[in-house]
């Protein structure tokens, strides 16, 4: 299957100025602080969310969410046994923590997800007015690279493992045993200020996924994506051995010695990562000496 990599597309506000003409109006747009917004705002609203609304599964893990009637007998968001929450630091501000929860409709059954890789999923974005902004459906599931995606999405997917699938001769696909669930974010999480598709600003997100196929080496060159952080920073974007502007997670030939990676494995057991021919402690995959 022939991998396509989409990512989200996000639309940045920028600060409008007058031209030449001082008579003209300024819009400026001004970032709210970060720890207030959330703090004194979202984490609130997150939870009457979670409180008042209740969700409710077909057999294939399609997820409906509706206002609870004081006179029914639903179980909230907030109450779900099942309900987790991940305590996750802002990339950007120091000593803020969000809490960010998810719950695990079915775990999948096949392969972890891990947070460098790419993965074919389905999808359900709403507002927390139960806008729904975006959607992929089951029968076109679209394939994302995990650290070009929001920060809540890298952290909530790696606690999923892909299913099994089999393909029908008309071009589409069967898929079973696959992770599914929701995620509920803060909007520091997200896009915070800037608007991406039909997102506001400031918005806290909740998706409904179901996540099909999991692919950890993007490039094919047998080196995992996760191992392909070298320098061990969390960053696997900023390494690139041959500084071909290609990051080695896409590069078949990380250190440009004309030789692919793959073919570096000399004692063929399927893991270039422990080949050292000259001993000089570097893998011949990142060694352009050592052929």
């Amino acid at each position: 299957m022939k991998i396509r990599i989409l990512t989200f597309l996000t639309i940045f506000s920028f600060l409008l100025l007058g031209s030449c003409n001082s008579d003209e109006p300024i819009y400026e747009f001004e970032i709210k602080d970060r720890i207030e917004e959330y703090n004194d705002v979202e984490k609130d609203s997150i939870v009457e969310y979670m409180q008042t609304h209740f969700y409710t599964l077909d057999a294939q893990y399609n997820m409906s969410i509706d206002t609870i009637d004081p006179a029914g007998s639903h179980t909230s968001i907030w109450d779900d046994p099942n309900l987790k929450v991940l305590q996750v630091e802002d990339p950007e501000v120091e000593d803020l923590i969000y809490d960010l929860y998810y719950i695990p409709f079915n775990e999948g059954t096949q392969q972890q997800v891990e947070k460098f890789d790419n993965i074919l999923v389905s999808y359900k974005g709403l507002l927390l007015d139960n806008t729904v902004f975006e959607e992929v459906i089951d029968h076109l599931p679209q394939w994302f690279a995990l650290p070009s995606t929001i920060k809540a999405w890298q952290e909530v997917f790696p606690n999923f493992k892909d299913g099994t699938y089999t393909e029908n001769g008309d071009g589409t696909f069967t898929f079973s045993g696959f992770g599914a669930g929701m995620l509920i974010t803060p909007s520091g999480l997200a896009y915070y200020e800037k608007e991406a598709n039909e997102i506001p600003a400031y918005s806290p997100l909740i998706f409904s996924f179901k996540v099909f196929v999991d692919n950890d080496d993007s490039d094919d060159d047998l080196v995992k994506n996760i191992d392909e952080d070298v320098d061990g920073d969390g960053d696997v974007l900023n390494d690139d051995t041959d500084e071909d502007y290609i990051a080695n997670i896409y590069d078949d030939d990380d250190d440009g010695d004309g030789v692919l990676t793959k073919d570096e494995d000399t004692n063929h057991d399927g893991d270039p990562t422990n080949d050292d021919s000259d001993g000089d402690g570097i893998p011949n995959y990142l060694d352009d000496d050592t052929h």
